[in-house]
Order: C-alpha cells, then sequence, then structure tokens
C-alpha cells in the first residue's frame, strides 16, 4: 500500500505545481464575477458562495504548500486529493443557481461556467489520472443534474442536452487520454535526455580523470628533463608546452560537462580586482609581443581594488577573450578597457577586449557562444582548440550575475563586452603566519606512502618525493596500503581519490580508525576540485587536497610548508 502512495504522490506532484500557478487565474475570475453580478438583484447568492469559495481555495493553497514541501509527500497527498474534491465541488456548485434563474443566458452561463472548470481541471491534471478524475468528477456530476436541479425535466430537449454531456464525458477521456500519453512521452524524452547528459558527464569526468596521468608525466617529466645537465631547452620546453596544451583542452571539457550537468558553481570571496585583471594582461604580453602586436590595457586606475565574486572564474574568461584576440588578430592591436557603471540592480563593471582582426559577420556572430563550433573547418585547422572557450566564458559570465556579448563587422575587428557585478568587498585582515599551528613534516628523510592506482602517477611522485629528500613507498590500492599501513607508522600518506574497489575516502576512514596511522596526515591526490569534493575529503578525515596533474612546488608546500617561511 506505501508503494501506491509514493507512486500517487509522484504522479501528482507536477499536477500540485500547476494548481498552485492556477491560483492567481481563479480568485482573478471569483472578483470579476462579484464584482460584476453580486450587486445585482437575483445573484446575492455570489456572496455566500465567494466566502466558502475563499475557504476551498485557503485550504486547497495550504495543503499544495505542505505537499510540495514536504521531505515524504506521500503522507500528504490524500488531503491534497480532498481539498482538489472540496475545491471542485464548492466552485462548480455555482452553476446551479445560475441556471435556476431561467433565462437562457443564465443556462448558458452555467454551462460555460462548467465547460470552462473542465477544461482547467483537464490542463492542471498534468497526465496524472488521479488528480483529473477528482478534480472533474464534481463538474460532470454537475452537468448532468443541472436540468432537474433547474426544474427542466420535463423539457423535450433535456434528453438531448444529457446525450450531450454524455459524448462531452467521452471526447473528454478521450482528450486526456492523449495528453497523458504525451506528457508521458515528453518527460520520458527529458529524462532520457537528462540520463544521457549525466551519462555524458560521468564519462567526460572519467577519461579526464584517465587523461591526467599521462599529462602529469608529460608535465614532471619535462620538469625533471629541463633540471638535467646536458638537457636540450628546446625538446624539454616542447614537451611542457604540449602537455599545457593538453591540460587546457581537458580542463574546457571537464568545465563544460559541469555546465551542461548544472553542477558548476561559483565562489564568492572577496579578491583584489585590479590585480586579476592586471595580471591577465601581464600573462598574455609576452604572446602578444611574440606576434608584433600591441596589448593595451586602459583604465584599470578606476577599479575599485576589493571586491565580492569568483576571481578564478573572472580569469579564466580573461583569458579566453585575451587569448581569443591575440590568436585572432595578424597585426594591430588588441585592447582591454575597463569601467565602472552604475546599474539599478548595483555597481557593474564594464570590461571590453577589442581586436584588429578580420572581423566577423553577422551569421559568424550568432554562431559564436555555440559549443564546439569553430565558425568553420578552416578556424579549426589553422587554430586548433575546442571551440569551447567563449561557451564556457558565456555560461559562466551568467553564473555570476554578468552578460557576455559581441559585436563585430567584417574588416573592422572584433568586440567582447563583459558586464560583472562587482560588489563591495573587504580587504583581508594581516595575520602573523609565525603564529599559526602548522602541520608540515618535520625531520630528516621522513616516510611517506603514495597510494595510487596507476604505475605511472606512483613513479613520478616517488621521483618528485625522492627529490625532496623523502622515503617513499608505494601502494596500488587501497587494501594494500591499509596493510602497509598496519605494519608500520609512516609521516604523511598521498592518497588518490578514485581507484577500483575501496575509493580514497573510504581508506581514510579506515585509517582514522586504525591506532597506529590515525592521525597521520592524508593528503587527497585528484583532478576533482569541486566544492562538494573537497567537503567530501574533509568529512573523511583528509588534511588537504592537491590537483593533478601534481605541481612539485605545491607538492612540497602541502607536505613541508613555504620553503620561505
Amino acid at each position: 500500500m506505501a508503494g501506491y502512495w509514493d507512486r500517487l504522490a509522484t504522479a501528482y506532484r507536477p499536477a500540485a505545481v500547476s494548481r498552485r500557478s492556477q491560483v492567481p487565474l481563479r480568485v482573478f475570475v471569483i472578483l470579476v464575477l462579484c464584482g460584476a453580478m453580486a450587486w445585482r438583484p437575483g445573484f446575492g447568492f455570489l456572496l455566500g458562495w465567494s466566502a466558502a469559495y475563499a475557504f476551498a481555495q485557503l485550504a486547497e493553497l495550504l495543503a499544495l504548500r505542505r505537499f510540495l514541501a514536504a521531505p515524504d509527500p506521500a503522507t500528504t497527498v490524500g488531503f491534497n486529493l480532498a481539498t482538489d474534491l472540496l475545491m471542485a465541488t464548492v466552485f462548480g456548485w455555482m452553476a446551479i443557481p445560475l441556471w435556476q434563474i431561467g433565462t437562457p443566458a443564465a443556462a448558458a452561463a452555467a454551462t460555460l461556467l462548467i465547460s470552462g472548470s473542465i477544461l482547467t481541471a483537464l490542463m492542471g491534471a498534468e497526465g496524472c489520472f488521479t488528480a483529473f478524475a477528482t478534480a472533474v468528477t464534481p463538474h460532470l456530476a454537475y452537468l448532468f443534474i443541472l436540468p432537474y436541479a433547474g426544474g427542466a425535466a420535463d423539457d423535450p430537449v433535456s434528453p438531448y442536452f444529457l446525450i450531450g454531456a454524455g459524448l462531452l464525458s467521452l471526447v473528454l477521456a478521450m482528450v486526456f487520454t492523449w495528453s497523458q500519453r504525451a506528457m508521458q512521452a515528453e518527460r520520458s524524452a527529458r529524462l532520457a535526455a537528462e540520463a544521457q547528459t549525466a551519462a555524458k558527464s560521468a564519462f567526460v569526468a572519467m577519461v579526464s580523470h584517465e587523461l591526467r596521468t599521462p599529462i602529469n608525466a608529460l608535465l614532471n617529466g619535462a620538469d625533471a628533463l629541463a633540471r638535467q645537465v646536458g638537457s636540450d631547452p628546446g625538446a624539454t620546453r616542447l614537451i611542457a608546452d604540449a602537455g599545457s596544451m593538453m591540460k587546457t583542452l581537458l580542463n574546457d571539457l571537464l568545465d563544460f560537462s559541469k555546465i551542461e550537468a548544472g553542477r558548476m558553481g561559483v565562489e564568492q570571496v572577496d579578491y583584489d580586482l585590479r590585480s586579476v585583471v592586471r595580471d591577465s594582461v601581464l600573462l598574455w604580453r609576452n604572446e602578444a609581443r611574440a606576434k608584433g602586436i600591441k596589448l593595451e590595457f586602459r583604465g584599470g586606475k578606476s577599479l575599485p581594488v576589493w571586491v565580492r565574486g569568483d576571481p578564478m572564474r573572472l580569469r579564466q574568461i580573461l583569458n579566453n577573450l585575451l587569448s581569443n584576440a591575440i590568436k585572432f588578430t595578424a597585426d594591430g592591436r588588441v585592447t582591454l578597457s575597463v569601467a565602472l557603471l552604475d546599474r539599478p540592480e548595483g555597481r557593474f563593471m564594464d570590461l571590453q577586449v577589442v581586436d584588429t582582426g578580420p572581423g566577423l559577420t553577422p551569421g559568424q556572430i550568432d554562431r559564436l557562444f555555440s559549443a564546439y563550433d569553430q565558425l568553420g573547418d578552416g578556424t579549426a585547422r589553422a587554430f586548433g582548440g575546442t571551440g569551447l572557450g567563449l561557451a564556457i566564458s558565456r555560461d559562466l559570465a551568467r553564473l555570476m550575475g554578468g552578460t557576455l556579448t559581441a559585436e563585430s563587422r567584417p574588416g573592422e575587428g572584433a568586440r567582447f563586452i563583459l558586464a560583472l557585478p562587482v560588489p563591495e568587498g573587504t580587504a583581508p585582515v594581516s595575520v602573523d603566519l609565525t603564529r599559526l599551528p602548522t602541520v608540515a613534516i618535520k625531520g630528516e628523510s621522513p616516510l611517506i606512502l603514495v597510494v595510487d592506482d596507476h604505475d605511472i602517477n606512483r613513479r613520478m611522485m616517488r621521483a618528485m618525493l625522492e627529490a625532496f629528500g623523502a622515503r617513499v613507498e608505494t601502494a596500488d590500492d587501497a587494501e594494500a596500503a591499509l596493510k602497509a599501513a598496519e605494519a608500520r607508522g609512516f609521516d604523511a600518506i598521498l592518497m588518490d581519490l578514485r581507484m577500483p574497489g575501496v575509493d580514497g575516502l573510504e581508506a581514510t576512514r579506515r585509517l582514522r580508525a586504525s591506532s597506529l596511522n590515525g592521525q597521520t596526515p592524508v593528503i587527497a591526490v585528484s583532478g576533482a576540485v569541486l566544492p562538494e569534493d573537497r567537503e567530501a575529503c574533509e568529512r573523511a578525515g583528509m588534511n588537504g587536497l592537491i590537483r593533478k596533474p601534481v605541481v612539485p612546488e605545491e607538492l612540497y608546500a602541502a607536505l613541508f610548508g613555504d620553503p620561505a617561511a
């Protein structure tokens, strides 16, 4: 029986949302009827009826709110159906006194009232048969008893009226069946699309995790080669650039999959706006100079210093805009200008990136922010990339409450306009770092356990840690790591999050329950860096999180503290 109510609550939810949205329309109809008719002789019944309607409407509204907010809606859906039945009974009753007035217009008004209520019930059911039957049954009953309630039982036309009412009921059942099938097909298609999107996002996340391993090896291998005496700087730089390019493309794919799945979030922190914009310009100045392009920055002094928002996502948008502008400008200049705008909704930053490139046609402007669209095969061959940068930038701007638009004409360059809210922020309080407690590892040759299911990752981590003077043991899965932790104590454990069988989170929880390494610092090493991933690490008892590909400086700081401190 409990399963029946659960299924009914699930089917009823769309109807509850629809019925709640119809409340203003119903109230408007009642006010119009009462305002137009209640003062006329013979229509005094409207006053008592409107009071009964107000009670029924309030009961239904409270029931809908309770149902939609209930953690277990199956326990409240029965009361909702009862209030729906009461609402239909009270509303449809007005057709009887209207019919009893005895004029053709009054009879037509009663019939129209019943018909309109039936159509409203049909629209509000949202394919739920129980909701439809509850709301429409009183109206159909009124339709069949109207001739008898109005003293027209002996009217020779009454049988034909009843036949028409029967045919209306038949057509109504057919229409509901058709609409139910259409709604179920639409919902099934939507659920399938959502499942496909979720599966695609999961696949991209899995591929991302797997690709970070060889990228990690490329970047760290290039770094190790660069430090060797006699190595070829050009070759090592080529490997490093290839690894960085792969990392950028991978991050674009991962970000877009998060946005599609609705899992992309933005932070709200205080940050130095001037530094973020200035650093982005400095980052691309050498790139522009290498192409013979002048990169200009205007309006920086007008920017506030401390604002509130997401500096990482702003930097991501700026990098995309400046990278594209430099990429598509053969000669001339790229100009980044900023200004502050006061709008009714608050203070905004107007940031514009203008280039002297070939410009864009109206058709290209329309396609500019489409994912995977690079405005033609020639663009992809000449400039590479995934075609996701601008699509991601536009979505990030929207997530932060702003907009990203473009203007251009062929032969006149392009202008990208980022409007972003910049509410006032607070400068950080100065802290004496020497007085803060530290979990950095101390002592000579600390023993560190590296847990990762990829041999390349274990080898690279071993190479970096041994370069720091540490002793290293490795484990290729969580079970092996737990066995090693039972045999001896470690100074720190580097734990991969995603491993077959027992994952890094569960392994850490088991470690915390042990006696030998219960207090050993555990640092997560993973490509997962979403806020919920960090929270999961903290709940499991981990002490930090390092993102793959691992940067030696970040690894050193996480384990041994800031070398400059």
